[in-house]
Parts: structure tokens; sequence; C-alpha cells
């Protein structure tokens, strides 16, 4: 395991400690939380932007509703 040092204002730095005892939790457990989330989120950004160059633009543009439609029928 790695140690990433972290600089911020002094704001919240204070606020740091709050916000994972809100959480019911520690402020080592509330960055790896954070780190957990971001990562695959930038890793999927990352996939997207690849086939969206090579992809077919006008299919493209029917998949948002292709989408909706099966979370449609899921929720009954």
């Amino acid at each position: 395991m790695k140690t990433i040092p972290y600089r911020c204002d002094d704001s919240r730095h204070k606020a740091l400690p709050g916000a994972a005892r809100s959480s019911d939790t520690s402020v080592q457990r509330l960055f790896d939380n954070f780190v957990t989330h971001v990562i695959p989120e930038r890793q999927a950004e990352a996939r997207f932007l690849i086939r969206q160059k090579r992809g077919n633009p006008v299919r493209g543009r029917k998949l948002p509703a292709e989408i909706r439609q099966r979370i449609k029928s899921r929720a009954k």
C-alpha cells in the first residue's frame, strides 16, 4: 500500500474528519470510497471516448432511447 499526500486548505482539512464522522467511517475509508468511485468513472469515460471515435453516430443517437426503454420495462 502506498501513501498519497493530500494538500488542502484549512477549511477542508477541518471538514474532512466531520464528513468521515457523519458517514460513520474514517478519513482513510472516505478517501478509499472516493477513489473506488472516481477511477471506474474515468475508465468508463475513456472507453466511451474511444468508442465514440470509431462508432456509428446514428446508432449512438438511438442508444439513450433504447436504454430508457429497457429501464422502463424492468420497472414494471
